[in-house]
Order: structure tokens, then sequence, then C-alpha cells
């Protein structure tokens, strides 16, 4: 159901006088909002204090064109977030409302000055030792038919997502992911994304709304796995070169991880500059050498860890899996079914081989009852390619040819799953055989 929308006039803080009932309107649940919103109380035509009482005239679109504006007439669902703490399967908490600091990287590289790490309010589980007897946070509860769980984030920053209509979730709103979603919607791989179900407001914010992935199972085991060999645009390399500045808040994350990883002139300097920690963070895990890295696991008992950012060597992550699935040589079929299917279909798909695809993910779901699935998901940097450049997505990457590797890890984890699988199935084979014939 659309709030209400309320027409009268208000003052203009600038010269007194009243506005036409036109220029000016309220919505019941937020302040007013201009062709959508600004908050920038820098705009060279609303006041500090006007950012809740703006025109709709031509200039002001001009002198707010670099703030998101948000259009009235979007859908607005009638959603709310509790705030609390529930239980659910028996004994596994999780705790609503306001989320925990957040550490995500996009953070820290979206911003060009240095930042202050966050005042610690929960504590962060740092490895499977630490899952027992803890509350867990989750952004929201969902409900679908009679199924009412915990929505999870794996990855990604900390409060981008709300709760939606049943079976849907919302993104907050980010004009190159949505561009990707309208394209994809129309694309051979339609069946391996999110269902894109438009734009909606809440909250005065606008969001896109996507098929919730994970309401058709029970209890879900939730797997992030991060596609490529690099986790930054070309164009993010070249605008943190130009003016390179010594960030000790990029220091302190990196030695916070591996305290070998800078140089004696970085320790030193106690700071490192935007293009080393880019490239440094995908090197450390193995995002450059196997074309994917594990972002975050869930399993079903609540356990979760993010603890993966050093899992580098195949060894290393083929033990991270097989803690992620199990020893059920069915749920590893089931995978590797679904990626090769995947995989044939981005080898035909238009949008895969017009797009640079970085910092975009595989969600792996499986669940108790053997039900098992992969999508694609997070296209907030996936570009479309000059029109000069073609691209296989196996490639090495060289700076200026757009190669992201993705078909490169996507072979690189089923070759691993397929292993897995192999050596299950030999040692079923094994047992079987000792058993004697009645």
């Amino acid at each position: 159901m659309e709030q209400s929308v309320e027409v009268q006039t208000c003052t203009d803080p600038q010269n007194g006088e009243n506005r036409d009932s036109h220029d000016c309107i309220t919505e019941h649940n937020g302040p007013i909002l201009p062709n959508g919103q600004c908050s920038k109380t820098d705009c060279k035509k609303h006041g500090k204090d006007d950012n809740v009482r703006l025109t709709n005239g031509e200039n002001e679109k001009e002198a707010c064109s670099s703030t998101p504006h948000i259009d009235a007439s979007l859908p607005k669902p009638e959603v709310s977030n509790p705030v609390g703490i529930e239980t659910f399967d028996g004994n596994v908490q999780y705790q609503f409302g306001e989320p925990p600091p957040c550490e995500c990287d996009e953070c820290i590289l979206e911003n060009g000055d240095e930042i202050k790490p966050p005042v610690k309010k929960f504590n962060r589980q740092s490895s499977w030792k630490k899952i027992r007897n803890i509350v867990h946070w989750s952004p929201f509860i969902q409900q679908f038919k009679k199924n009412r769980y915990p929505w999870i984030q794996l990855a990604g920053h900390q409060g981008n997502f709300q709760a939606g209509e049943p079976g849907a979730v919302l993104k907050k709103y980010d004009s190159r992911e949505q561009k990707a979603f309208d394209k994809l919607m129309k694309d051979v791989l339609r069946s391996y994304v999110p269902e894109y179900r438009g734009d909606v407001l809440k909250n005065n914010e606008k969001y896109l709304q996507l098929q919730d992935l994970l309401c058709e199972f029970d209890s879900p085991c939730v797997m992030d796995i991060k596609m490529g060999t690099r986790t930054y645009l070309e164009e993010e390399l070249e605008k943190a070169r130009e003016k390179p500045k010594l960030r000790k808040d990029m220091y302190q994350k990196m030695i916070e991880v591996d305290p070998s990883a800078p140089t004696e002139e970085e320790n030193a300097q106690g700071a490192i500059i935007k293009p080393r920690y880019m490239q440094w963070r995908d090197e450390m895990s193995s995002s450059t050498h196997l074309g994917f890295r594990i972002e975050g696991i869930k399993k079903m008992d609540g356990a979760s860890s993010k603890n993966f950012k050093k899992t580098k060597t195949p060894e290393e992550v083929k033990e991270a899996l097989k803690h992620f699935v199990g020893t059920d040589p069915e749920v590893y079929s089931r995978y590797i079914k679904r990626l090769k299917a995947i995989r044939v279909t981005q080898e035909s798909s238009e949008f895969f081989s017009a797009h640079e695809i970085i910092g975009s993910s595989l969600l792996f779901v499986h669940d108790k009852s053997k039900q098992a699935s992969v999508w694609m998901i997070d296209f907030g940097k996936t570009n479309p390619l000059p029109d000069h450049v073609k691209v296989n997505h196996r490639n090495l990457w060289v700076e200026g040819n757009h190669e992201d590797g993705y078909l490169f890890g996507l072979d690189n984890l089923i070759s691993i799953l397929e292993t897995i699988e192999q050596e299950l199935l030999s040692v079923a084979e094994r047992e079987n055989s000792n058993i004697p014939c009645e």
C-alpha cells in the first residue's frame, strides 16, 4: 500500500515568499523530497536547513544533479524491521535492529580520506571456535508462506538490505546494478540471477526489489564466493593513482590480517597507498591465483565465519568447501551440475560477453533436504566493455585489457568440487566393498 501524499504551501527560506502548492510535497512518513532526495548542505540552490523543503523547478534539478533523486511515485512496501532477539531452530539466537559496525572493504575503499575504525558494540566471530552460545546478528526477519527465518548477509556493506514483500528483499539502489539487472532480465542468464522486481521507496530511500533466494529453503547453509582474479575496476585503480595518499587505516587493516605484508618503508610510514591495498587484498587470498575467493559461510546451526582472507591455496580452499558442504556426494553433484549449467549459459550470453564482471559473487545455498542451488549475485561493479574491447573471462589480466578472470575462477572452482566429490565416492565405494555378504 502506498503512503499518502499531502500537498501544501511552504515558505522559501531564501526570500520568505510562499511557494505554490505544486512546489511543496510532504510525505507523512518522512521529510519533503526534491524530485527525489537531496541532503547535501552545500547544494547551490538549497540552504543548510532546506533539505526537507525543496522545489521541483528546472534550476533545482541542475543544482542537485550530483545527488540521487528518488521517484516519489515508486511503490512503498508495507514492511517493518523488528528489533530484539528471537530464537530459531530451537537454540540459535539472532539479534535484529541496529547493525554491527561495518568493516567491509567497500567502506574503506570508497572513502577518499582516512577513516577511523568503528567503535565495536558487537563481538565478531573470527573462527569456527567462537560460534557456540553467541547471539548472531541479522538485518531483519523474513516471512514467506509459513516459513519465518532470519535473513542472512554474508558479505558487503552492513545496512544495504531491508525486508521487502513476501519472497523478496530490498537492496540499496545503485544505478549501475539496476542497469545490469534490467539487461539480465532479458538475457539467457535470467534463470541464474535473482529476479529483479523493480524499484521501491522505503524510509525515503530507493531500493531494488529482488527475489529472496533463501525463501524456499529450510534452515539453509549459505556461502558467498566472490568471482574473478581482481575485485576492483580499472577506473578505480586509475583514480587511486591520480592523487595517492598515505592511508593509516588501510595499513592497519593490512597488518591485522598479515603483519608481515608491509614493506620496511610502509612499516616506517605506518601507512600505505590505496592501489597497494587494493592489489594486496586480492593477492593474499585465492582471488589472483585461483580466480575466486570465499567471502563467508553460514551453517544450518547458525555458525558462521568470514575468516577466509588468507585462504589461498587449492588445498585450503578445498578444506573450507568440505566444511561447508559436508560429506554427502549428492549435494556436491547438484552444485557441480548447476555450476556447469551457469558456465555454459555464460559462454553463450550476450550480456556476459559484453561486460566486465567485477566484484560479483556466486551464492551457494543448500539445506537438510539436499536441495541445493547457486545464483550469480552482486552487479554493482559490472560495466559494459568499451566498443573495441573483447574479453573471454579467462585470459590473464593486464591493465587495459579488461579481463576479469570470472570463467578462469569458475573452471577452478568446478574442478575442486569434482575432486572432493570423487574422493567421497571412492571412500563410499571402499566402505561398501568391505561389507560382508549375508
